[in-house]
């Protein structure tokens, strides 16, 4: 699905990646876990060939890429329906069948009865589930998300986890999500990859069993070790 080996991407004198390597071979939720400014977005960027790193090889069989970050970046002045036909244009889908995909989409969404609603008009939530479905409205082979749910309450959090799921349903796609929650991540991830350090370097790739998932017992034991791998002097120092 995708490779990123040996990668090296600097800002000036700020080394994010050295000799970086991550791949993904077939399709996957990952969660890509770890402390601010260490280097997750730019592994996105990458990813969406947004930044193009110094050196290194990034290879990727996906053909359609959706991208949503923290804000919902609507357009103010389309309604609901129209933010979600934005992306169909260039799919070479005609008029009946931008119409039919967004009118499959809403429900999911759970925006039927506000497709004729603009951004203005909506909470921060229903914003977020526009630009969520915005992006899989074009259907993505890869799909990426940065810290989409960031600054909502935690049962508005859950509900668009939720939310993630059944669009999972309606359109499957790899995807990468980068994220500080780590609950977030067991809940989500069929993969948690935790990066840390400066240069960024993959500290612990995890594969969740998703039967236990809600096990609170096997919760508790696999955000220790989440925890231990993020903050690895912290945990040294308290045992």
């Amino acid at each position: 699905m995708f490779s990123l080996y040996e990668v090296v991407l600097h800002y000036g004198k700020l080394k994010v990646l050295e000799q970086f390597n991550l791949n993904c071979d077939r399709r996957q939720f990952i969660c890509l876990l770890g402390p601010s400014g260490v280097g997750k977005t730019s592994i996105l960027n990458i990813l969406a060939r947004i930044v193009k790193p110094q050196s290194g090889q990034v290879e990727s069989d996906n053909r359609r890429l959706a991208y949503v970050f923290q804000e919902p970046r609507l357009i103010p002045w389309l309604t609901v329906e129209q933010n979600l036909h934005v992306g169909l244009y260039n799919l070479g889908l005609d008029f009946r069948q931008r119409c039919q995909r967004v009118e499959s989409l809403l429900p999911v969404l759970g925006l039927a009865e506000f497709g004729g609603y603009y951004p203005g008009q909506l909470s921060g939530g229903m914003k977020q589930r526009v630009s969520i479905g915005r992006a899989f409205a074009i259907q993505p082979d890869l799909l990426l998300l940065d810290e989409p749910f960031y600054g909502l309450d935690e049962n508005l959090k859950r509900d668009m986890q939720e939310l993630l799921f059944s669009l999972g349903q309606w359109h499957a796609c790899t995807t990468v999500m980068v994220t500080h929650d780590v609950k977030e991540a067991l809940r989500l991830a069929d993969r948690i990859i935790v990066v840390v350090g400066r240069p960024c370097q993959v500290m612990l790739d995890l594969y969740p069993e998703p039967d236990q998932r809600y096990e609170q017992s096997y919760t508790k034991q696999m955000e220790q070790i989440l925890l231990d791998a993020i903050n690895p002097v912290i945990s040294s120092a308290c045992q």
